[in-house]
């Protein structure tokens, strides 16, 4: 017999229980002799649904997220995006002292600030970073391995469903209006593809990443994008003048570092032309690419799956390990971020 006692497993209230949810509810399953994780409940919208799907053979179900996530449990991790009942049921749980792992980028995004500040004064743990790119870890990278660095830029493709359908218009000939209709057959794209299309998800994860950068949390409303917005104005004869130059078109993400006024810093959302051959270029489908600009490390090329199931589920699994090895926040040591002042100029 062992003289040392296993770790005891964290127990989880898992909130949401759409694509993500459910493959990191049956990745934790598959791995439980491996992982010290263990899923106490399911909160969904559909029991049913969610029978169907085998969720109930992993754990408990129910539709009362806000309960679940007040219940005896070591960890949340929110999957259900929006803004009403996750900000409550993860406001509640870190004000309880209970860790919370989330991927929801508008909830961040419109209140990251006031989360953070709760996280701290409670002294738990708020962990993210599936928000931005999935499972390609540019939250860790920014708070740790580039803590050295004064980042002045970060530019990047951050919305895989934008790529898919800029590509296929690339590559196919495809219209707007078909490409979008292909991504939401595949399931890229929701049935109201407007948050992806017109920019708002990238523009959320933007914010995220200027507050590892930068130290306070930009608004949305800092955000400046193109008229129309995302990439609902992008044409066929658009792609086609583009690659006559050996150019291809990109939404790209790009947050500049203003100086010691953050509300000099520049976030935009914008249709970029980008050489074919360069990185963004060769950036095609589904996946995700972000630059990182330091003063000593110069620029760091990050890149992979910034979306799916899977690589999302990876993220998120990634940030309950860290927790369950006594780690903190995805912050790590850098100091409280704040609002930040409205932009120096209009936008």
């Amino acid at each position: 017999m062992s003289l040392h006692a296993e770790p005891r497993a964290l127990r989880i209230a898992l909130l949401g229980a759409g694509t993500v949810g459910a493959a990191v509810a049956r990745a934790i399953a598959g791995r439980a002799g491996e992982w010290p994780l263990a899923i106490a409940g399911i909160a969904v919208r559909d029991i049913e649904k969610a029978r169907a799907a085998g969720l109930d053979r992993i754990a408990p179900l129910t539709v009362d997220a806000r309960g679940l996530a007040q219940s005896d449990v070591d960890v949340v991790v929110e999957l259900m995006g929006g803004i009403d009942p996750a900000l409550a049921c993860v406001e509640s749980a870190l004000l309880a002292g209970r860790p919370v792992v989330t991927a929801n980028k508008l909830l961040l995004a419109t209140h990251g600030a006031h989360l953070e500040a709760t996280a701290r004064n409670a002294g738990a743990s708020l962990r993210f970073e599936s928000a931005v790119a999935a499972g390609v870890p540019v939250i860790s990278v920014l708070a740790k391995d580039l803590a050295a660095n004064e980042v002045s830029l970060i530019r990047g493709i951050v919305n895989g469903t934008t790529n898919y359908i800029l590509t296929k218009m690339e590559s196919e000939g495809w219209t707007y209006d078909r490409a979008l209709g292909e991504a939401q057959k595949i399931g890229y794209a929701e049935a109201d593809p407007r948050s992806d299309v017109e920019g708002e998800d990238a523009a959320a994860k933007l914010v995220v990443l200027a507050r590892m950068a930068a130290g306070s949390w930009p608004s949305l409303a800092h955000v400046s994008f193109d008229t129309p917005p995302g990439i609902t104005g992008v044409t066929p004869e658009a792609i086609a003048a583009a690659a006559g130059r050996n150019e291809r078109l990109r939404l790209l993400a790009a947050w500049e570092n203003g100086g010691d006024d953050p509300s000099r810093d520049t976030l935009s959302v914008r249709v970029t032309a980008v050489p074919a051959d360069s990185g963004f270029g060769r950036t095609v489908g589904g996946g995700n690419q972000i630059v990182i600009s330091g003063d000593l490390i110069g620029d760091l090329t990050l890149a992979g799956a910034g979306a799916g199931p899977g690589s999302t589920a990876s993220g998120v699994i990634a940030d309950l390990l860290a927790i369950a090895r006594g780690e903190g926040s995805s912050w790590g040591d850098l100091p409280q971020a704040f609002d930040a002042p409205p932009p120096a100029r209009p936008r």
